[in-house]
C-alpha cells in the first residue's frame, strides 16, 4: 500500500524545468514570424513607393507646367495689350508732332506778318 508510486512523486524527483526545448522553440516562432512580416511589410512599402515615386514626380512635373503655361499665357496678353497701347501712343504722338510742326509754322508766319508793317 505505502509502496505505491503517486504521480506527485515523480516531480519531485525530476529537474524542475519550465519549458522543454521544443516549447522554447514554439514559444519564439510567432515573434520570428512577426518580425520577418514586419521586414518584408516595410520592404514592400519602400519597393513601390520607389515606383510610384517617378510618377509622383511626373504629375508634380505636370501640375507645375500647367500652371507655368497659365502664367505664359497671362504674359503673352499682357504684351499684346503693351505692344496695342505702344502703337496707339506712338501714332498719337506722330499725329501731334505734325500738329506742332503747323502750328510752329503757323507762328512763324504770323510773326513775319507783324514784322513787316
Amino acid at each position: 500500500m505505502f509502496r505505491r508510486h503517486s504521480k506527485t512523486r515523480d516531480l519531485c524527483n525530476d529537474a524542475f524545468v519550465l519549458a522543454t526545448e521544443k516549447q522554447q522553440r514554439r514559444n519564439w516562432t510567432p515573434l520570428i514570424l512577426v518580425v520577418i512580416l514586419v521586414a518584408a511589410g516595410f520592404a514592400g512599402k519602400e519597393y513601390f513607393e520607389a515606383q510610384l515615386a517617378p510618377a509622383r514626380r511626373v504629375i508634380e512635373l505636370e501640375r507645375e507646367n500647367a500652371t507655368l503655361r497659365d502664367e505664359l499665357e497671362l504674359q503673352r496678353m499682357n504684351l499684346s495689350v503693351e505692344q496695342a497701347t505702344r502703337a496707339q501712343l506712338e501714332k498719337e504722338l506722330s499725329q501731334r508732332s505734325t500738329e506742332l510742326n503747323r502750328l510752329s509754322d503757323e507762328l512763324k508766319f504770323f510773326k513775319n506778318a507783324q514784322k513787316k508793317p
